[in-house]
């Protein structure tokens, strides 16, 4: 019997992201890491610092080859760059050997129309043995 958790299929992907502790304290600086697969439910984030479970993180994803799904007016190169901006939560956190850490983020919030972009993008991404 398989031991695998995921609600959606998850597919490789390393492109970055910026993110940053939502709070209500001024200060951090976002941080700007990779991120290297990415879900309908979430992303696995390396991350310079270890953050919390339950922490609750502002991410900024670029998502490259995601402009052609999105509802948009102008050319697709246009909304090819802008950024899918979602609230996540640190559901798992591990150190790495080579330093640093990797973060499980569970999407907790996403605007619908990115939503749906994301999810037609990872429904036409190849699949590949892992999934």
């Amino acid at each position: 019997m398989s031991q695998e958790r995921r609600q959606f299929r998850r597919i490789p992907l390393e492109a970055s992201l910026s993110f940053q502790e939502l709070s209500f304290h001024k200060g951090e600086v976002p941080a700007v890491s990779n991120y290297r697969d990415v879900s309908a439910g979430g992303l696995l984030v390396d991350s310079p610092r270890p953050y919390p479970l339950g922490t609750l993180l502002k991410l900024e994803l670029k998502v490259p080859g995601w402009g052609r799904f999105q509802n948009h007016f102008g050319p697709v190169q246009d909304a090819e760059v802008r950024p899918l901006v979602a609230l996540g939560q640190v559901v798992r956190l591990e150190q790495l050997d080579a330093g640093g850490f990797e973060l499980g983020i569970k999407f907790q919030n996403v605007y619908p129309d990115d939503l749906e972009a994301l999810v037609k993008f990872l429904e036409a991404a190849p699949s590949s043995p892992s999934n």
